[in-house]
């Protein structure tokens, strides 16, 4: 009887060693699903590794799409306005998404913006920036946001990096590295900080919930949705025409 209970607990600890290593192998090399064209799909599930507390796993959700770390790779001529109506226009600019940072070419430099408060806007490469104050759980933040529907009432997008993985050759080269993008859509109304916005009906009455009766005739009209970011931003610029009238 000693003898049959010595023989399972030893297979017993040999199973559980196996499983261990196997699992530590896995969080070592990382997730294998990949899309068809060989980037990250999106929502994966990444294992990572928890160093307080050992061996143990910490499962996070990591959202978005593999993407580049920079709007305006290659840098372009941009225009900077700023709070006080000044113009700088002689500045090649890019965004850095990881560190929020609107970046030019000084030299054989590359800066940063050192007070992005005063940025009222900065326009390269078919794009335009705003930075602004948001909303992000029970903080205000601030931030850069690509301008998407101006006026009174602004809708913004967001990008975040969710995951990053540095190029094992050249760890100190962000460009090479690779990341997951998150893009969030948010509402600006004025004198607020920014609020997230979801693609569906709710979510956007929440926010913009004035002019009643007309925004009930445009959802009757357009089919009584917002389901896509066109619907959205359609709905944004009627919304805002509103606003002009009265």
């Amino acid at each position: 009887m000693k003898i049959t209970v010595i023989i399972f607990v030893s297979v017993f600890m040999v199973v559980e060693s196996t499983i261990t290593n196997a699992q530590v192998s896995s969080q070592a090399t990382g997730p294998k699903n990949t899309s068809a064209n060989g980037g990250v799909t999106q929502n994966q599930n990444i294992q990572v590794s928890n160093t307080l507390s050992g061996s143990q796993s910490l499962k996070l959700l990591f959202k978005g799409a593999e993407g580049r770390i920079y709007i305006g790779q290659d840098w372009s001529l941009g225009t900077i306005v700023l709070r006080n109506g000044a113009t700088i226009d002689n500045y090649f600019l890019r965004y850095n998404i990881l560190s929020d940072q609107i970046q030019f070419i000084a030299g054989r430099d590359t800066l940063p913006f050192a007070t992005p408060q005063e940025v009222n806007t900065a326009t390269f490469g078919g794009h335009t920036f705003v930075y602004e104050n948001y909303q992000s759980e029970n903080f205000i933040r601030q931030g850069y946001f690509e301008l998407i529907v101006p006026g009174k009432n602004k809708l913004l997008l967001k990008r975040l990096v969710t995951c990053q993985k540095p190029d094992s050759k050249n760890p100190k080269d962000e460009s090479l590295g690779r990341y997951l993008i998150e893009e969030c859509y948010y509402i600006s109304k004025q004198g607020m900080p920014a609020t997230k916005m979801i693609c569906n009906r709710k979510s956007v009455l929440a926010v913009l919930n004035d002019h009643n009766d007309d925004i009930e005739a445009y959802l009757r009209i357009t089919g009584n949705r917002i389901r896509t970011i066109e619907d959205l931003k359609d709905f944004v610029s009627y919304y805002n025409s509103l606003d002009e009238d009265y």
